[in-house]
């Protein structure tokens, strides 16, 4: 996701971008750097939470319970609250919207302000950030790719390794192609989710099928206010995946549609308001069923 331009906050979607969107990147990638959770294949052992476990059946039995139990709670949460995972605490998403500016040097993306001012005062920097942002993309999937690999090796051996100047071919490899696959997501962005991600595309086949009596949490737009909105483009310009969730007064939310659940737009709408002392015209919407239409009434056939 791009970086929000909603220039006012409220400190609910701080709590997400300054809480959970770090400390969920921080325990899927730091966690077996700091022995948390990670399998060491070299030793055959098990780290969680710093005990060392043998490789037994008793003990590796639970790594397709939790990896399965995982999967279960995420499907919970996107049949209640939607994508939910997806804006709040997805490491793909949360790794995209960080690196926007990446995305912007080479055209992908929404130049932000910063990069625009320096392009307008010096244009020979486009070729420069053309150059600047490959470099830093290598480095920054190469770290993440080393990290992954400490699920399945010690630190200090991948990294003594590469110290050495002879690093074993399948580590070689390894790193390769996650650096690869790396790069491919990095400046996919918001695209891959839309189109290729396996849970966005199960979710919105399962969570958001139109004639589904369920729905999931979702942002809504008050529709019958629609004459006061004018022209204020400030929810989609705050919303991350550029959408205008005043379309059709409720928000697409399937298939290549990405609507996160983030709730910038509905920041931006309140911000906007604010200064009319008036409520925004979008919110969320509780999960529930969808209430049955009432059959129209026949009317009696009048007498001429």
């Amino acid at each position: 996701m791009k970086r929000s331009n909603n220039p006012f906050k409220y400190r609910y979607h701080v709590f997400r971008g300054k809480w959970v969107q770090p400390m969920f990147w921080a325990l899927c990638f730091l966690g077996p750097a700091l022995n948390l959770f990670r399998v060491d294949m070299l030793h055959q052992k098990l780290i969680w939470a710093g005990r060392t476990l043998p490789f037994e059946f008793n003990t590796l039995f639970w790594l397709p319970v939790g990896f399965y139990g995982a999967v279960i709670v995420i499907g919970i949460i996107s049949f209640i609250w939607g994508r939910l995972f997806c804006g709040w605490a997805c490491p793909h998403n949360t790794l995209t919207e960080w690196t926007q500016p990446l995305r912007a040097m080479v055209g992908l993306a929404e130049k932000p302000r910063w990069m625009k001012l320096i392009l307008r005062d010096r244009p020979a920097f486009k070729q420069i950030f053309w150059g600047l942002s490959p470099l830093l993309g290598i480095l920054l999937t190469t770290a993440l790719s080393l990290l992954l690999s400490f699920y399945v090796m010690p630190p200090s051996w991948v990294l003594s390794q590469y110290a050495s100047g002879h690093p074993h071919i399948a580590l070689v490899f390894g790193n390769g192609l996650f650096v690869l696959i790396g790069l491919f997501l990095l400046y996919a962005g918001t695209d891959f989710c839309r189109t290729c991600c396996p849970y966005g595309l199960a979710q919105s086949v399962s969570a958001y099928q139109q004639d589904s009596p369920w729905r999931p949490l979702e942002i809504q737009f008050e529709a019958d206010r629609e004459t006061d909105c004018k022209t204020c483009t400030a929810c989609q310009t705050a919303c991350p995946v550029d959408i205008d969730p005043r379309d059709t007064g409720f928000l697409k939310v399937g298939q290549f549609d990405g609507c996160f659940n983030c709730g910038e737009c509905i920041d931006a709408c309140k911000y906007i308001h604010s200064f009319r002392a008036k409520p925004g015209f979008l919110f969320f919407k509780n999960p529930g069923f969808k209430p049955k239409p009432t059959p129209p009434v026949s009317q009696p056939p009048t007498a001429n």
